[in-house]
């Protein structure tokens, strides 16, 4: 243990006690570092995350299989510490269990040991977010929360038209932080209101939101916003390694951009049956096809109620379609999303759970 107060604690799994001694060495005087633990087997892992918090976790290969139930738990970044370089087969499947990166045995030789173990604290800090500076200028609800980009479990897709923009503020406004998914926003508005529905959610959730560009990688917890006059979808991330999804832009033409139907679209070739898509009020039928690419791929759909909506095109269009998983009032529909999401996360929903009507698939 460091003999100073650490900043961040580092959770370690059933590790080879060389690694185990190479993180004792990291740990020199005023270091910032702890070491708790060790979790001797997979089932450990949630209970001490949960009793110890740590920043990171650091885990073997034959704890993987551990790692789903930790992130249902405690989630936390994971190093992984592999006995050889893994597929990326395997680094595609472990980041949806929250692993960031990975480290492999120590060199014996002294000068290749040292590099060794500068590259494994590089690792253990790049856990971390980067410091961000409030805006002393943007006033918020509340205290705006940063976490360490991680994966998303799954994606979220909410569109609506007339009226969308406040029915969208009400939704966001009462998801916790720590939300295990990624967002997905797509409202009709013109190019030149993308700024101001991005400050007005900003102000109305704890959650990170920004506008997409082409490249914006999804994270976990965080909101991104189509900007107005460009039709969004959603890519695999190329360029890595890791299984990712990030945002691009399609000259593909429709009646109503940005469209809702090719965002979920392409959210549903992805990600399958970890697609939420919530279409809310709004004129006309945008949202019906996207939401029969996600009934088709496994996913789930729910929409606004009539009394609810400032205008009910959208959300009937979709129930008549029979594509409707349940059909909820806008007070509901942030509930609806956490306890599809994070089902560990229902003590943190709203009030508006007993108002849920299921409407069988048809």
């Amino acid at each position: 243990m460091s003999a100073s107060t650490p900043s961040f604690t580092v959770l370690l799994g059933n590790l080879p006690t060389s690694v185990r001694a190479g993180l004792v060495r990291l740990l020199l005087p005023g270091s910032d570092m702890e070491l708790v633990g060790p979790a001797a087997s997979t089932a450990e892992l949630p209970t001490l995350a949960r009793r110890l918090r740590p920043a990171v976790v650091m885990v073997a290969e034959d704890q993987l299989l551990g790692l789903e139930q930790l992130r249902r738990h405690y989630p936390v970044p994971v190093l992984l510490y592999s006995s050889q370089a893994p597929l990326p087969g395997m680094l595609r499947e472990a980041a949806r269990l929250g692993v960031y990166d990975y480290v492999m045995p120590a060199p014996i030789t002294g000068l290749e040991l040292a590099e060794w173990h500068r590259v494994l604290k590089r690792k253990l800090r790049a856990s971390q977010p980067k410091p961000v500076v409030p805006d002393a200028s943007v006033p918020l609800m509340t205290e705006r929360i940063h976490t360490m980009p991680l994966p998303p479990r799954g994606i979220v897709v909410i569109g609506g038209s007339t009226g969308g923009a406040p029915a969208v503020e009400e939704v966001l406004r009462n998801l916790p932080a720590g939300f295990p998914w990624a967002i997905l926003i797509a409202v009709h508005l013109p190019v030149h209101f993308t700024e101001s529905l991005v400050e007005r959610l900003r102000r109305a959730t704890v959650l990170p939101v920004m506008a997409a560009t082409s490249g914006t990688r999804l994270e976990a917890g965080q909101i991104v916003v189509a900007p107005g006059g460009h039709n969004l979808i959603v890519r695999p991330i190329t360029d890595s390694p890791w299984l990712g999804w990030q945002t691009d832009f399609v000259s593909e033409a429709g009646l109503d951009v940005p469209s809702v139907d090719i965002l979920m679209q392409s959210a549903a070739r992805l990600a399958g049956r970890n697609v939420l898509g919530v279409v809310l009020t709004g004129l006309g039928q945008d949202g019906t096809a996207g939401a029969r690419s996600i009934r088709q791929q496994g996913g789930t759909v729910v929409v606004q109620d009539e009394a609810s909506s400032a205008v009910f095109g959208m959300p009937k269009a979709v129930i008549q379609a029979g594509l409707a998983n349940d059909v909820l009032p806008l007070p509901a529909v942030a509930d609806y999303i956490i306890r599809h999401a994070q089902p560990l996360m229902v003590g943190l929903a709203g009030r508006y759970s007993s108002r849920i009507q299921p409407v069988p698939a048809r």
